[in-house]
């Protein structure tokens, strides 16, 4: 980030929190309406924000270059989706081992000795109204040595793409989901 946009951003004024009302409770999140006032100006208003955990991704890729992706039914888009591995850390956990359990439940694949697992990168979903962050790993030399482990309502397909051809699988569409694009964007950028 530049200086200037560091710059720009600390001289805004902040937003301060009067009252925070929980509207509503799930597994996977709670929808709170805070009561907001802007530092020094007399705006004031409803904002509406999803609390939830902070979720992983995991590029996990095979001793052949091999890419393991999960193709999955998805209730947001009400279509098949091609992704990465991912999903919520735990309570008692750490989003390293969030990725490494996430991978085993996922797809049976796990770390050998030879694995190198490194968080590549962290995007935060949706600032607008989200709170939590996202992270990505990166998990080297994956070996194919659990069954898979579904949550209640999962069922998932492994599949093994190339490395090199991640990109024409975005470009086609296959891959739209916008949390994977990104973290191979980290992919990307890890390389450079």
């Amino acid at each position: 980030m530049s200086e200037d946009k560091d710059k720009r951003i600390s001289e805004l004024p902040r937003w301060i929190t009067r009252q925070n009302e929980v509207l509503a409770k799930t597994r996977i999140f709670s929808l709170a309406r805070s009561l907001r006032h802007e530092e020094g100006t007399q705006n004031i208003g409803d904002f509406y924000v999803l609390d939830a955990a902070d979720w992983i991704n995991v590029i996990a890729i095979t001793p052949d270059n091999q890419a393991v992706l999960v193709e999955q039914f998805r209730h947001g888009s009400e279509d098949f989706e091609l992704e990465i591995v991912g999903g919520l850390v735990e309570n008692n956990e750490t989003p390293k081992d969030a990725s490494i359990r996430e991978l085993r439940e996922e797809t049976g694949y796990v770390p050998t000795d030879e694995s190198e697992i490194t968080m590549i990168g962290k995007v935060l979903p949706n600032p607008a109204f989200l709170n939590n962050a996202c992270y990505t790993y990166l998990i080297t030399n994956v070996k194919k040595e659990a069954e898979q482990e579904f949550d209640l309502h999962e069922n998932i397909i492994v599949r093994l793409e190339p490395i090199e051809k991640i990109d024409d699988l975005i470009r086609s569409g296959h891959i739209t989901h916008s949390l994977v694009v990104a973290a191979f964007m980290w992919l990307k950028l890890r390389k450079e």
